[in-house]
Formats: structure tokens, sequence, C-alpha cells
């Protein structure tokens, strides 16, 4: 009698699906560890090798959330120092007219310019003219090394001196954090502008 070739073998078909050998469903549900658990198991094999620690699961999953809230900080630090105008805000809330220009301390007309914006009342500009102006004194003392692409908080740690920190800090918040320009601001930053004037050689007074 010939033997049944499409006769279904329950036992070698038990026998086979038991054999993980040809469990391909699990090769397919495996097919790589996610981007956390190789970070967990980076973390654990780096701690162990030079700690000698075991670490839980619990453990692991806290450094990783410590380690991203630190380059969320980090990148959030790099965008205050490119655009500090998003993180400063006049209280008032004041819509003041200003035309943005572009900051420069070449080719400017200093003295007369501020002469124009204070006759004008335009304290707004006056302040930045004055700031700009300060710059350009730090550049050819040679303290700065004057850009435009720097941001004033690049300048406030070249310098590293209160009066011109202070300076910036108003330059700052009047020029991109739309705070009011008043004729005491004006005062304050020709008083500050003295004090660190003052502090250079007299080859760079304008």
């Amino acid at each position: 009698m010939t033997a049944d070739t499409l006769q279904l073998d329950l036992e070698l078909m038990t026998a086979l699906q038991s054999d993980s050998q040809y469990d391909y469903d699990r090769e397919i549900n495996s097919g790589g560890e996610s981007l956390l658990e190789w970070l967990q198991r980076v973390i654990n094999e780096w701690v162990f090798d030079h700690l000698d620690i075991v670490l839980s699961d619990d453990v692991t999953n806290y450094i990783l959330i410590g380690i991203g809230v630190l380059v969320v900080l980090f990148l959030v630090f790099l965008y205050w120092q490119l655009r500090p105008k998003l993180f400063i805000r006049d209280e008032k809330g004041d819509d003041l007219t200003y035309e943005v220009q572009e900051d420069t301390i070449y080719g400017v007309d200093f003295k007369g310019d501020i002469a124009k914006a204070v006759q004008a009342q335009d304290y707004r500009m006056a302040v930045r003219l004055v700031y700009l102006q300060t710059l350009w004194h730090l550049q050819n003392a040679e303290l700065i090394n004057w850009q435009p692409s720097k941001t004033p908080v690049e300048y406030m740690r070249q310098v590293n001196k209160s009066d011109f920190t202070a300076m910036s800090q108003h330059f700052i918040r009047v020029r991109y954090g739309n705070f009011e320009a008043t004729q005491a601001l004006f005062e304050e930053m020709l008083s500050l502008q003295l004090s660190v004037t003052q502090q250079l050689t007299p080859a760079t007074h304008d």
C-alpha cells in the first residue's frame, strides 16, 4: 500500500513548532533592539565597566531622563544666545514703533547721529547708538573682536565689567525686548559709557 504523502503528521508538526530553530515569528518580532533599549544597554555597560555597579532598569531610565533634560536646557541656552529678544519682553507690553536696522560700528557718525536722535527725542535710537559707540571704543582697545553675527551676551563675557554688563542689558531690553527708552535711561547709558571708556587708553576715545 502506497503511503499518503499528503497526510498530516501531527506529532512531527508539534515537534517542529516546539523547536526554536523554526520559530520564525520570534525572528520577525525581535528584529533588533529599540533605541531606548540600546541606550539603556550602553549606560549599563559603561557604569559596570567604570564603576563596577549594576543598575536597575528604573535607575537607567532616570539617568536617560536627566540626560534628555540637560540636552533640552543646553539647546534652549544656545537659542537664547542667538535670539535673546524671544526671551525678553516689556512688562507694559507697549507697541512702540522702532525701525530695525543692521547694528554696525563702522561708518557711523556717532556724535552727530546721537545728537540728532536726542533732538528728535528718539531715545530708543540714542540708546542704541551709545551702545554701538561703546563697542567701537572696545574694539579699538582690542578688548573685543567685533563681528556682525555676535550677540551682546558674547561681548559681555569678553569684557566682563559690571558697567558694560549693565549697558548690554539695557541695550538688549530696548533693542530686542520692546522696552521703552526714556531720557533717564539714555543719560544712564552715557554715564555707564563714561565709566567704561575711562578705563581705556586715550587713543580709543572719539
